[in-house]
């Protein structure tokens, strides 16, 4: 008896059909990071743009008053002429212009010499700016906000102000950073410009922290309380920055995400001191 041979099974369309899926996941996969990177360099060009049109850098003459800075620029009413110089912000800001442009800008951050130069908005809850440009336009990165139970005036004890930490280092990229003392002693001290007051910002503390820390408190029951609470900020630091606040001062925390570990945050905390 003849014995047929079977004939082989053509896999050349199976192949062919694998090969187009390959290509369509990659050519996807390619939009997707080409998107995320446009997305990057968008919303650094509009925060580059809004920075050229609203901050300036002032000249200051040998009395600590401001030698070029136009009168639109001034973050601060002016000293009276008979007080002694204080310590200046390095840029100042107009509020009129960026108010225009959003009614809840609140401040805005200068880190001397680094990318962190942006606009502090605050909105009726901690989610509307997470990925809103500050006229409320989607941006990827988000604004920097300050958490929507806090004063606006920065005149609580402790407000807390959030960033995204952007891979591309914009926004609070660098925040967690001070887990390494040696970036703190690089940067110790950034600057807050507001509507109505210039500070320094002079960090005190900084750590690794669960969303649900004890750090995230801005309310306070009286100066012992929060005492206690600067206390167990101090004894949390991972970094040794040689300052203990007073109960009698008020504070700021910088709050990110950091890839340390899963769903953590790095949060840095500064004391609030006037200057002009």
């Amino acid at each position: 008896m003849k014995k047929t041979r079977k004939k082989k099974k053509d896999l050349r369309p199976l192949l062919a059909l694998f090969a187009l899926l390959f290509l369509a996941l990659a050519v996807l996969s390619g939009w997707k990071v080409y998107s995320i990177v446009s997305g990057y360099k968008s919303a650094e060009r509009r925060y580059d743009s809004l920075s050229e049109a609203v901050v300036a850098a002032p000249v200051f003459d040998g009395q600590g008053q401001s030698a070029e800075a136009p009168d639109e620029f001034l973050g601060a009413a002016e000293e009276p002429a008979e007080s002694a110089p204080r310590e200046r912000s390095p840029v100042s800001v107009n509020f009129d212009d960026l108010r225009n442009i959003s009614s809840d800008v609140i401040g805005w951050l200068c880190l001397p010499n680094t990318a962190i130069n942006y606009p502090v908005v605050q909105g009726r809850d901690n989610a509307y700016y997470l990925e809103r440009f500050i006229d409320g336009t989607p941006a990827a990165g988000g604004s920097l906000f300050a958490d929507f139970q806090c004063p606006s005036d920065f005149s609580g004890k402790n407000t807390i102000i959030y960033g995204h930490n952007m891979k591309d280092g914009s926004m609070f990229a660098l925040i967690d950073d001070y887990a390494d003392e040696s970036f703190y002693r690089a940067h110790p001290v950034m600057y807050l410009n507001t509507p109505a007051q210039n500070y320094r910002i002079d960090f005190f503390s900084g750590f690794t922290a669960d969303p649900e820390s004890f750090v995230y408190r801005s309310s306070f029951s009286g100066d012992e309380d929060f005492a206690d609470f600067l206390r167990s900020l101090l004894a949390c630091s991972e970094i040794d920055c040689g300052l203990e606040p007073g109960a009698e001062e008020r504070i700021v925390t910088l709050s990110t995400c950091t890839y340390s570990g899963d769903d953590v945050r790095f949060v840095l905390c500064g004391v609030l001191t006037e200057i002009g």
